[in-house]
């Protein structure tokens, strides 16, 4: 882990414990974190915030700005402050992936990438959200992507494994049982 994921799973610790473990709390927090990371990796503004040649004080009055467009509440305003402080706001985006991965494991949650060859119907996304949560125990928050190329099935990424139940896979699972 380099210093840079140590530092923001800090930050993000320390906004989840000021939510008192209330769940829709820590959950628009969690929102606001990402709009502010995304809003930060917009190309126009990152020349105009982290340029050398902006003070200190001028990053903070953007900051400030940006966070009031944006209707940030006040402890995520105050993080994102404290991490321009720190010399951290470009790091708003690994911030928010370290509170959304904290946040998933406090309530007992995981995410998944599921990759269709098709558009799946809500009832296949559903079938396959629910046996991951049988395999893993957890709420799964599933993302739906379309790869043609599977030509058939599913593949789901979850936890860092990757369940393949695509047509290609089976053809190439077949495959190699054949060549043995």
């Amino acid at each position: 882990m380099n210093r840079g994921s140590r530092a923001a799973r800090r930050y993000a610790r320390a906004l989840l414990e000021l939510g008192d473990g209330e769940p829709a709390r820590l959950a628009a927090w969690g929102e606001e974190l990402g709009r502010l990371a995304e809003t930060f990796e917009a190309a126009e503004l990152r020349a105009v915030v982290f340029s050398p040649e902006l003070s200190q004080e001028r990053r903070l009055g953007l900051l400030a700005r940006v966070s009031e467009l944006l209707g940030l509440s006040y402890p995520v305003r105050s993080l994102a402050a404290v991490a321009a402080r720190h010399g951290r706001l470009a790091e708003m985006g690994a911030i928010a992936d370290a509170y959304a991965a904290l946040l998933d494991q406090m309530l007992g949650r995981t995410r998944a990438r599921l990759s269709f060859a098709q558009a799946p119907s809500d009832r296949e996304v559903q079938e396959v959200v629910r046996a991951l949560e049988r395999l893993t125990g957890k709420t799964v928050l599933a993302t739906v992507a379309l790869d043609p190329a599977l030509v058939g099935g599913v593949v789901a990424e979850v936890e860092g494994k990757i369940y393949d139940a695509s047509l290609v896979g089976m053809l190439a699972e077949a495959e190699r049982r054949l060549a043995g």
